[in-house]
């Protein structure tokens, strides 16, 4: 019996020029909360953007956030992985080095919030655009704990300049490339997929009762961990391929769910 609902945000909840999340859609979480079925926003943005977004429902979901950094419920961290001190550091003194022309600027992202140092105009309606919400700070150095670091590209990563991060920090961290102007750092090991593993595990929830919605890269590796798994239409075919179903809508599916 399906319990367990995974839903990836971007794409999937909301698109592209809507910041909102409609309310035929919280309408149809707060029915499935109603017959304790457990649902799970996954997104690679914070939790502070994220929740407000829920409206009537927010206080009852599982948020993992910063793709699969931190995971919290009722307000509460059950799991974050930090990103090592020294790597922190030495991203912020790799991407100021004259080959990178200032073209890469940085997120970085601890449990609840979203940081940056470079607060130029430019930068600051990228960040808006992509519904990320900073802190801005005098500088990044003097942060701890933090789960995720985004690598924002203005003329976007070249195979030779993602090859270069990726070669650099792979061994210590997670690295991979959201879009292409984004890359992206997280703990080792930490993804999507590992999240939800974790809460498979903490609320004894199997993969068969599990369904998964997606429609990134970053989403790939959750589909491994659902007996139903959904890429959405407008995702890319590498996405779909990965998936067992193709949906045009989540709206569709919660509906069959709730009938089930």
């Amino acid at each position: 019996m399906i319990n367990f609902i995974v839903c990836g945000l971007e794409d999937v909840l909301i698109h592209e020029g809507v910041n909102e999340i409609s309310e035929d859609t919280i309408e149809l979480i707060a029915q499935l909360l109603k017959q304790d079925i457990k649902f799970v926003v996954a997104t690679g943005l914070n939790y502070d953007t994220v929740k407000p977004l829920f409206g009537k429902v927010q206080n009852s979901l599982i948020y993992i956030c910063n793709d699969g950094g931190v995971i919290i419920y009722e307000d509460k961290v059950i799991s974050k992985t930090p990103i090592d001190r020294l790597t922190c550091l030495d991203v912020i003194t790799e991407m100021e080095k004259e080959q990178f022309g200032g073209d890469i600027r940085l997120v970085f992202s601890t449990e609840r919030e979203a940081m940056v140092s470079d607060h130029s105009d430019d930068f600051l309606k990228y960040l808006k655009k992509v519904r990320i919400t900073p802190v801005i700070v005098e500088s990044l150095r003097e942060k701890g704990d933090i789960t995720k670091i985004t690598l924002c590209s203005k003329k976007g990563f070249d195979e030779k300049t993602y090859e270069y991060i990726y070669t650099r920090w792979a061994g210590k961290v997670n690295v991979d490339i959201a879009n292409p102007n984004q890359a992206f750092i997280t703990g080792p090991y930490v993804t999507k997929g590992t999240a939800i593993e974790l809460v498979q595990h903490v609320f004894e929830i199997s993969e068969e009762d599990t369904v998964v919605f997606g429609a990134g890269y970053s989403d790939i590796d959750m589909f491994g961990h659902s007996y139903y798994s959904y890429a959405m239409q407008s995702a890319d075919a590498q996405v779909k391929h990965a998936a067992k179903h193709i949906a045009e809508n989540v709206n569709t599916i919660l509906e069959d769910v709730m009938r089930m």
